[in-house]
């Protein structure tokens, strides 16, 4: 099953240990739209629409990547048998290594509504 069809009338609660925190509604099987309901980085959005591709691991567990406007990229492991999520971003940054910042996070998602 899809990660679409699975969450189908649903949106993620996504909230992360690093104190960001997302709802996330996949619109369908190659569109994604997000909304943050704490801090994003300065000058960044505060939603998007995305296009995202996906890996269906079995059991409730997706791989989630997509790449924004910005050049943020994000691949996401959402493990709703668990209720957890972890993420690695990655987005330019000419000061960091390959010229690219990275991050990692892990966190709990919920559906919501």
């Amino acid at each position: 099953m899809s990660i679409y069809e699975y969450t189908k009338g649903k949106k993620v609660d996504v909230d992360y240990e690093t104190g960001y925190h997302f709802v996330i509604e996949y619109l369908s099987e190659t569109e994604l739209v997000w909304a943050a309901l704490s801090k994003t980085a300065e000058g960044a959005p505060d939603h998007e629409s995305e296009p995202y591709s996906t890996l269906e691991l079995g059991e409730g567990r997706y791989m989630v990547n997509w790449i924004e406007e910005s050049g943020l990229v994000v691949s996401q492991i959402a493990d709703f048998a668990e209720g957890k999520v972890y993420a690695f971003m990655t987005w330019p940054d000419e000061k960091a290594r390959g010229k690219r910042a990275q991050l990692l996070h892990k966190g709990t998602l919920e559906f919501v509504g």
